[in-house]
């Protein structure tokens, strides 16, 4: 009986340094200062390419939009995944509702790292790693 006591034992050391190791991989992780200076100044061209290439308005358009409706990026559109039902944000310029308070390192660790202001993962639902790659030109 004393085997299985240290069996048990062993066990739950292993799962414990398993759960912290899983923990400490997959930690939310912003950008440095130093990179954050070498994206540069915005650029609204460049920013419109991505935003097309992206199809930002397929996951944060208003249910239901239409045209130049879809633009306003409203989000509140249900997208049922096998990992659940996600509701896209408000990704406008509202301050309030959407994402006009944030500052461009918020929106570099967004699109960059999938991270969001508040140091919490985007991924699933939001395909940063599509974007990760993107480099400043």
């Amino acid at each position: 009986m004393a085997w299985l006591k240290k069996l048990v034992g062993a066990a739950i050391v292993l799962g414990g340094a398993a759960a912290a190791a899983g923990w400490a991989l997959s930690a939310p992780v912003r950008l440095d200062a130093g990179a954050i200076a070498q994206l540069g100044p915005g650029d609204a061209a460049k920013g419109n390419r991505i935003f097309y290439a992206g199809g930002c308005t397929s996951c944060h358009s208003k249910p239901g939009a239409q045209g130049d409706a879809r633009l306003q990026l409203a989000g509140g559109l249900e997208l049922k995944t096998p990992f659940g039902t996600f509701v896209p944000p408000n990704i406008s310029q509202d301050r309030k509702d959407g994402i006009g308070a944030w500052s461009e390192e918020d929106f570099a660790n967004a699109m960059l790292k999938g991270v969001s202001p508040s140091g919490e993962h985007f991924y699933p639902a939001f395909p940063y790693a599509s974007y990760a790659r993107m480099k400043p030109a």
